[in-house]
């Protein structure tokens, strides 16, 4: 019987814990990305489930929507959550997974539908304005992955689907 508690993150959810039986789930990741921040030293982590680049792209975003959905939003309330928890930039990781292409609309690399692109460009700019750099990223792709994130430890596991779990 395992003793952790498995929280799924939903499109659009930003979590912080430092409960170290906390497990982060999501279990598919397509153009999403899932951004994570974990402080080693206090033991403090936050995820959040990104969907879009940017807010002004919806012509139906309200200020009642998730903040977590769009990047340029989900960024800067992830770190302030991760702050006000007692996560500290000393010593911190921050990771990414996800960004699939999945749809090809004969655009190549530079098709506006490229989301899972868009989605990790704007979520680097957005760490870089907040003075924190991505340690490590797995982005791109045309495959979903699903991914497990453990308080404990801090360790991100990533799968592609039908491939092998990695820590990343």
């Amino acid at each position: 019987m395992s003793l952790q508690r498995k929280t799924t993150v939903e499109l659009g959810e930003i979590h912080v814990s430092g409960d170290k039986l906390v497990v982060f789930n999501i279990p598919n990741l397509g153009t999403g990305v899932a951004l994570t921040i974990y402080d080693t030293i206090n033991r403090i982590g936050g995820i959040a489930h990104i969907v879009m680049p940017e807010s002004s792209l919806s012509n139906t975003y309200s200020a009642d929507e998730s903040p977590g959905k769009y990047a340029n939003l989900a960024v800067p309330a992830l770190v302030e959550k991760f702050i006000e928890a007692g996560g500290q930039k000393r010593g911190t990781i921050v990771r990414m997974a996800g960004g699939a292409q999945l749809f090809n609309f004969g655009g190549g690399g530079g098709n506006i539908m490229n989301i899972g692109a868009r989605n990790a460009t704007a979520i680097r700019a957005a760490m870089s304005k907040l003075g924190f750099a991505i340690e490590k990223a797995d982005t791109g792709g045309n495959k979903s992955k699903s991914i497990r994130f453990i308080m404990a430890t801090g360790q991100l596991h990533v799968n592609i689907i039908g491939g092998k779990d990695y820590l990343l």
